[in-house]
């Protein structure tokens, strides 16, 4: 992490939790760590606007004891709905919104309907259905991963963890 910061040291630096997220219109390093969870990174260049969320489920409608207004980015459908909905406000266009997909791993013996091929789909299906193009995704499989974005330049830096969940 440290040869980031010294990369981008104008940069500030935030730690995403599961069920946090955020749009930013300053550079930030957000980063995160991701197993079945999925995050999904937003960059507009234009505007100088930017987000990122971690979530943990993949539809809000799923659990009828949630309510999305509380927590919306601990499901993905409603993460993306939440961070779109901010970046257009802030005057973006869908056309320029560029996103990334990351996450969703899965144990090798659930990955038929795992949690986190379900995210991953989920994610697919509704940046699909609002138009959004994703230019790159780092999804599934059986490890963790430890993710930077750095909002400032859209750029994502993807570590894959051990089995153990520790970077190698």
């Amino acid at each position: 992490m440290q040869g980031l910061i010294d990369r981008y040291p104008d940069h500030a630096s935030a730690f995403l939790n599961v069920a946090q997220g955020g749009v930013y219109n300053r550079p930030t390093l957000a980063h995160t760590v991701l197993g079945s969870c999925v995050s999904v990174t937003f960059y507009v260049p234009a505007r100088g606007l930017s987000g990122i969320f971690h979530a943990l489920l993949p539809k809000a409608t799923e659990y009828r004891l949630h309510v999305p207004e509380a927590t919306p980015y601990k499901f993905v459908d409603t993460a993306i709905a939440s961070i779109v909905q901010r970046l257009l406000r802030r005057g973006a266009a869908l056309t320029e919104i560029e996103c990334k997909v990351f996450g969703g791993s899965s144990a090798l013996f659930a990955a038929e309907r795992s949690v986190g091929r379900r995210n991953v789909e989920t994610a697919f299906a509704v940046l699909d259905s609002l138009g959004l193009r994703v230019a790159a995704s780092n999804v599934g499989g059986e490890r963790g991963r430890k993710i930077v974005f750095a909002s400032g330049t859209g750029e994502i830096f993807v570590r894959l963890l051990n089995p153990s969940g520790t970077a190698p």
